[in-house]
């Protein structure tokens, strides 16, 4: 039988979307397949250019927001984030339409106070507000005042990539290339925005001297820390084992995830700069490489600790170069640990599982 295109559907509305690239882009078109494995017709507004271009989105959002509300097409709304669920929120409200959003660390704790007037208060009003970690649930009721009552935390589902050991050990060979490394050289690898909360400065200034001549850093991604880090290296007598890549494409983010001998996330803490959740820590663990994290924030959420990944105390750098050093000391043990919290992390972050998670919240 065909679909009832007239028939009211769930809409989901995100300034965040693929083919821009980042955290809350990787997020968003999960939850948008997730929503479509129980409504293949839902509905769809969303902005993938740069942050610009959201001065013309943004109107043209709301008209589509409006039209579909105004023809009886919505059944329920799912906001991308704090920002979104204030822009949608009057129209929305207008129509009888119920409002739900998902939200960030950021979302919450960015401390600026006209942000904050305008984004907190229609938190309050929403039906639910879907929290990506159990410490961005807990900012939300402490910085925003919402209703515990109202917040779901809601395990993220992350796409299997579907590398076999094959794959792996053609994407480790490939970086080693482009990196100039021999078969004898450790790749320690980070990726995101460098931002001060990432850790990256304090990694090569703390840990990294204290790993052996034969461990390099690999850092993927640009930020206001770029430079900060690179003066850090130089400070530290650890220049020629840093290798700052910038921003890179999609194609060689994969290859830096499949082909790292670690991963690392080693965040602390900077107030109002907390991490959500840390996507990418669940992107290396599903390419069956071993994880290592900061025991900190969202981060306790994307790495469940000995099953899909390890956590361990942020700031603690003997603690970060004695785990490192025995890691890499047994490189078998490291390969198979690596496929056993891969195995974990495909279980525990299935888009399937998310999928249903927030169908049960959003038609409870």
């Amino acid at each position: 039988m065909t679909a009832d295109p007239m028939r009211k559907q769930p809409v989901f509305i995100t300034r965040k979307f693929p083919p821009s690239i980042g955290g809350m882009e990787t997020l968003a078109a999960s939850v948008w397949r997730s929503m479509l494995t129980s409504y293949p017709q839902a509905h769809k507004i969303s902005y993938g250019g740069a942050n610009i271009g959201l001065l013309w989105w943004l109107p043209l959002c709301l008209l589509r927001v409006t039209w579909l509300c105004a023809t009886r097409r919505v059944e329920y709304a799912l906001c991308g984030d704090a920002l979104m669920n204030a822009a949608c929120a009057p129209v929305l409200r207008l129509f009888g339409v119920p409002r739900s959003t998902m939200v960030m660390g950021l979302d919450i704790t960015f401390d600026n106070a006209l942000y904050r007037a305008l984004a907190h208060p229609p938190l309050r009003s929403a039906r639910c507000v879907i929290a990506i970690s159990a410490a961005t649930r807990d900012a939300a009721i402490a910085d925003a005042a919402v209703d515990p009552a109202r917040i779901e935390v809601v395990r993220l589902g992350v796409p299997d990539p579907g590398i076999d050991g094959h794959a792996l050990a053609a994407a480790r060979e490939l970086l080693r290339q482009d990196l100039g490394l021999g078969t004898q050289d450790v790749m320690v690898v980070a990726l995101g925005r460098l931002v001060r909360r990432k850790g990256v400065r304090w990694f090569v200034e703390n840990v990294l001297p204290k790993l052996p001549e034969t461990v390099h850093f690999v850092v993927g991604g640009s930020g206001p820390e770029s430079e900060a880090i690179a003066t850090a290296a130089d400070s530290a007598g650890v220049r020629t084992r840093v290798h700052l890549l910038g921003g890179v494409s999609d194609e060689v983010r994969d290859r830096l995830m499949a082909g790292a001998d670690v991963f690392v996330q080693p965040n602390i803490a900077v107030p109002g700069d907390m991490e959500g959740f840390g996507l990418v820590a669940v992107e290396a663990a599903l390419r069956d490489t071993t994880v290592l994290a900061a025991d900190l924030e969202g981060l306790r959420d994307a790495v469940q600790d000995g099953e899909t990944g390890i956590l361990l105390p942020s700031g603690d750098a003997d603690a970060w170069a004695r785990t490192l050093t025995d890691l890499i000391a047994r490189p078998a043990d490291l390969e198979l640990q690596g496929r056993r919290l891969g195995a974990c992390a495909r279980e525990t972050y299935s888009e399937r599982a998310m999928g249903a998670a927030l169908v049960q919240i959003l038609t409870a």
